[in-house]
């Protein structure tokens, strides 16, 4: 009996100490993903310019590689451009490989991937999606689900599907669904997945999403944590505006070869962001794309757009 007590007691004190700390037990909330973009897959005999395509499976086998070896991530995000052209072999054989990842994996569209008439489209993409990846249980190529507790994640479609374009729009319709999940996701940290960036890594008007000042107004107007992790560009970019953190990630077929493994802690007064950068292995590979990318500094970007801890305060 007298055990029995001494152990409620030091369980009491354990916790009281806790609270006057200002540190709950249990409030603390993890969550570890992988973000790879711009993956390019293409079949041998595709490479051109810059853009090594004759690599792209072997570079990704890699990065799943590297990925299937960490703990404790939660899922994988590839933000758009995971195949080249919009041919359904490669969409196919792009599937497959991302299906060696040991994590649950999803999907962001990107120009590359769909093309209107004869080729992908959306709704084909959908479909093979659905088919190919049992954690795909989405209708629309925007979407959103809770994997955690106190996370929302936000998947955005701003692909021009009615031509080709590398610019980036984002319909009436979609921009009114986002309004609507934020609203009711204000007591959560929410991360939101998209081909196209908020914050330019370099300027490149033909890029660019066209209508991206109505985007933002709907972003800014909730003082939640909110985190917005983007391709496109190829290039490597952190940027923290408020309580909105932007993160450009740079494609797996050109230098730096590179993706990202985030991890978030959802604390009492604050989200904390540790992003690290990873390379892949294909050295000899890293550097023939480095020397037909002249150096590459505008892809690897700085030390502080690789590596970074940030913080954004809770507003109350």
């Amino acid at each position: 009996m007298k055990c029995e007590l001494r152990n409620v007691l030091f369980i009491f004190f354990v916790v009281l100490a806790l609270l006057l700390t200002g540190v709950p037990p249990s409030f603390s909330q993890t969550l570890r993903f992988a973000q790879i973009s711009d993956i390019h897959y293409a079949s041998v005999n595709s490479d051109k310019e810059y853009k090594l395509s004759d690599n792209s499976g072997p570079v990704l086998e890699d990065a799943i590689d590297r990925i299937n070896a960490q703990k404790n991530i939660d899922f994988v995000v590839a933000t758009g451009d995971v195949i080249d052209k919009p041919k359904k072999s490669y969409i196919y054989d792009a599937i497959n490989i991302l299906n060696k990842l040991k994590y649950p994996w999803y999907y962001v569209q990107g120009n590359h991937d769909t093309s209107p008439g004869l080729y992908v489209n959306k709704q084909s993409i959908i479909e093979i999606l659905k088919k190919k990846n049992k954690n795909h249980v989405f209708d629309s190529t925007y979407y959103t689900f809770k994997p955690k507790k106190g996370f929302r994640i936000i998947v955005l479609d701003a692909a021009i599907g009615a031509g080709i374009s590398s610019n980036g729009f984002f319909p009436n319709k979609e921009l009114n669904w986002l309004d609507g999940v934020l609203h009711k996701s204000r007591k959560d940290t929410v991360l939101i997945f998209m081909h196209f960036p908020v914050v330019e890594p370099f300027y490149s008007p033909s890029r660019r999403i066209l209508n991206l000042e109505e985007f933002k107004k709907i972003l800014e107007k909730y003082n939640m944590p909110i985190a917005v992790f983007s391709g496109h560009y190829h290039s490597t970019k952190i940027t923290k505006r408020g309580n909105i953190l932007y993160v450009s990630t740079p494609s797996l077929i050109n230098y730096p070869n590179a993706f990202r493994i985030v991890t978030v802690e959802n604390k009492k007064k604050h989200v904390e962001f540790k992003l690290d950068f990873f390379e892949t292995r294909l050295k000899d590979f890293q550097l023939k794309t480095k020397i037909l990318s002249f150096g590459g500094v505008l892809y690897y970007g700085k030390p502080s757009d690789r590596n970074a801890v940030i913080i954004i305060d809770k507003k109350r």
